[in-house]
């Protein structure tokens, strides 16, 4: 049992915090505990609330923090999880509970496998980047003749209309040629129903997942599987409500009181359903990855809030490409535009095929046609209605080509018969 002396009556929460990160450090690694193995309470109030690796020793957290009594009646009132937390043990152990401390497990995990702090990359006027790089999060290795691919095909609804049917799980080979991210993702808190289908914005949730997970460097998430990073309910607004809209009028920003209760809505749904299917081609085992954790540990609710995102890309995800810069204002106005930009920026993006070392160290787009595959009915409608309900398929037809026709007057693509081709101007 670790043991940690704490002054309860005069000690501030803080210092008992840290008194117990050195007994925690002590317990497990040799020499003195360094400064940046102290945690504060908001560092452990995120391995609680929004952690997305540390599932035993928050396992036995709850355990611990169970048999104290969880008590909710304290003497003065507390500013974090862990405190209250604190304070619980303390009481328990006034009451002749022997009990260890309840947040020792998540110190030492937090002091061993904590994720990189890093920032979200921002533009010159302090906004994030609307092309920044989105990470491979849902491709593997189709497998068969083009094994340049990287790409699984659509998710799609079965028959009932209500279960996804997704991809690497549906007992057959991968064989659809439109990369697209799993429709429990891109449609996420939206019901089954002809809603899926619809010409309105994007789902909240399923634009605030891409947004998320596309914020920091491609860079530093190569290098590191954990990333945790700090942004703003302003810099969610800005993109769930672009300032301006794709015909160029401005739009007016909601207000805090309408626009956070779907935003706090999004990040319970990201929580607990932002999923995504893994399989291993050596076993045949497959598994589902939490992709990301946002903190619920929510203060004073203005634009200024920070909001905490921990990103936990799995290892066997390579690379990413750079999304459309108008991505945001398609996803506020148009779900099937912006489902298509998104499964057209992976298409668009295969180093090998579409893309070739200039001689300097870099890869350049190859400007040939021919490279780009002529798409079929099936595959339009895998870009622009994956999981639409509706089931006539002449129809669904029609509003797939018009989609893609509708971004190429926006001058988001190029129609070339049936190639779609990247915008002149594409990296």
């Amino acid at each position: 049992m670790i043991q940690a002396s704490f002054d309860e009556g005069t000690q501030a929460f803080d210092k008992e915090l840290r008194d117990l990160a050195v007994a925690v450090w002590n317990n497990y690694q040799s020499g003195d505990c360094p400064a940046e193995a102290i945690p504060t309470a908001e560092d452990i109030d995120l391995v609680i609330t929004a952690d997305a690796w540390a599932m035993e020793a928050r396992e036995e957290f709850a355990s611990r923090w169970t048999a104290t009594g969880r008590l909710q009646g304290i003497a003065h009132e507390v500013s974090s999880i862990s405190e209250l937390v604190h304070q619980s043990w303390v009481a328990a152990r006034k009451r002749g509970i022997d009990v260890k401390h309840p947040l020792a497990p998540l110190i030492q995990v937090w002091q061993t496998r904590r994720p990189l702090e890093v920032s979200a990359v921002r533009g010159a006027d302090g906004s994030l980047r609307a092309d920044a790089v989105m990470p491979r999060v849902a491709m593997r290795n189709g497998g068969g003749a083009r094994t340049d691919r990287l790409y699984l095909p659509a998710a799609h609804f079965g028959p009932d209309g209500g279960t996804p049917v997704l991809p690497g799980f549906e007992g057959r080979p991968a064989t659809g040629r439109i990369p697209v991210l799993p429709v429990n993702l891109y449609d996420l808190g939206v019901a089954a129903g002809e809603a899926r289908g619809g010409g309105g914005a994007a789902p909240i949730p399923a634009r605030m997942l891409v947004k998320l997970a596309a914020a920091p460097s491609s860079t530093v998430r190569h290098g590191d599987r954990f990333v945790t990073y700090e942004l703003s309910l302003r810099d969610l607004r800005d993109a769930l409500y672009p300032p301006e809209r794709l015909d160029g009028s401005k739009r007016k920003p909601p207000p805090v009181s309408r626009m956070w209760p779907r935003i706090r809505e999004s990040i319970r749904v990201i929580n607990q359903d932002a999923r995504i299917p893994l399989l291993d081609p050596a076993t045949g085992y497959g598994h589902y990855h939490h992709l990301m954790r946002i903190s619920e540990n929510f203060g004073r609710i203005d634009m200024n809030m920070p909001i905490r995102v921990v990103l936990d890309i799995p290892p066997e995800v390579e690379g990413g490409v750079k999304l459309p810069i108008r991505l945001d204002q398609w996803g506020a106005e148009s779900a099937p535009g912006y489902r298509a930009l998104i499964g057209l920026a992976f298409a668009w993006h295969e180093p090998g095929r579409t893309h070739a070392p200039d001689g300097k160290g870099n890869w350049r787009r190859k400007t040939s046609p021919d490279v780009y595959d002529p798409i079929t009915d099936e595959d339009a409608i895998a870009l622009a209605y994956p999981s639409s309900a509706h089931t006539r398929r002449r129809e669904l037809v029609k509003r797939a080509w018009q989609t893609l026709e509708r971004l190429e007057e926006h001058g988001e693509l190029r129609i070339d018969d049936k190639r779609i081709l990247p915008p002149n101007d594409a990296p």
